[in-house]
């Protein structure tokens, strides 16, 4: 199980090719996917970040992020890139990772890579809408997360509220159905629990993140855009010989 928490887009004022109004390219850092980046065109499409002299942005995956009711409009036949490069010239960039469509959320792991510039491409010249609408995009180091109990709880609530009247007739505030994902990790280390704690000091519980269950199956369970739902870590000692805690986690998915 891998978490994408420390969001890099999101710390950068980004450069980017077209932007819509009313629908600004940094939209794609904003954690609410309603507010979307959409540009005028569709074909090479692109937004850019900048370290800055001397600094450089480490990742080791990137994301297109969007699921119904919130999708993006890529084809199935568009180009998706993540590129980095030291300067701002993508002639031959020094790194370039293609993104698997999907139509919901697509989620890239590649090996660490630190550089200046970073790029996310988007050439989609069949699309017929005309322009292209990215809800979120994120890119950064992913916490792998200590092995997980078999059998984790991947459960689909609603948050719809019903009344009853005297006469036993529901009446129902229709509202959304979300994923609610639950973990038991077993055995945790010293190090993975400070790990584990920083990241839920940065995030809290009102920050999304985007988790990763099974990593490499995403065909399985794709990636979740979701943020965590307990107010607090609570650490057990850990059954298991040699391991030093043990630790619940629930999640809840987020839009």
């Amino acid at each position: 199980m891998r978490l994408l928490w420390d969001d890099q887009v999101a710390k950068y004022t980004p450069a980017y090719s077209t932007q819509a109004g009313g629908f600004p390219a940094t939209n794609a850092q904003h954690i609410h996917l309603s507010r979307a980046w959409r540009t005028t065109g569709v074909a090479g499409e692109y937004l850019t970040l900048d370290a800055g002299a001397g600094n450089t942005i480490t990742a080791t995956c990137a994301a297109i992020v969007g699921k119904a009711p919130y999708p993006h409009n890529l084809s199935a036949g568009a180009t998706l890139k993540i590129q980095a490069h030291p300067t701002d010239a993508w002639g031959g960039p020094d790194f370039e990772q293609a993104f698997i469509w999907d139509a919901a959320t697509m989620l890239e792991f590649f090996t660490s890579t630190a550089k200046r510039f970073w790029r996310f491409y988007l050439d989609d010249p069949g699309n017929p809408d005309g322009y292209l609408h990215i809800p979120r995009l994120m890119l950064g180091a992913y916490l792998q997360m200590p092995p997980v109990e078999p059998g984790p709880t991947l459960s689909r609530i609603t948050t719809s509220v019903v009344s009853t009247s005297l006469g036993a007739q529901p009446h129902t505030d229709r509202r959304m159905h979300l994923l609610a994902p639950a973990f038991s990790l077993p055995i945790v280390s010293q190090a993975q629990r400070l790990q584990i704690d920083a990241m839920f000091a940065a995030v809290d519980i009102g920050t999304p993140v985007l988790l990763a269950v099974w990593e490499e199956s995403l065909d399985v369970e794709p990636p979740i855009y979701c943020r965590i739902n307990q107010e607090q870590l609570e650490y057990r000692k850990a059954a298991e010989v040699g391991a030093m805690w043990a630790l619940d986690l629930e999640f809840r998915e987020a839009f």
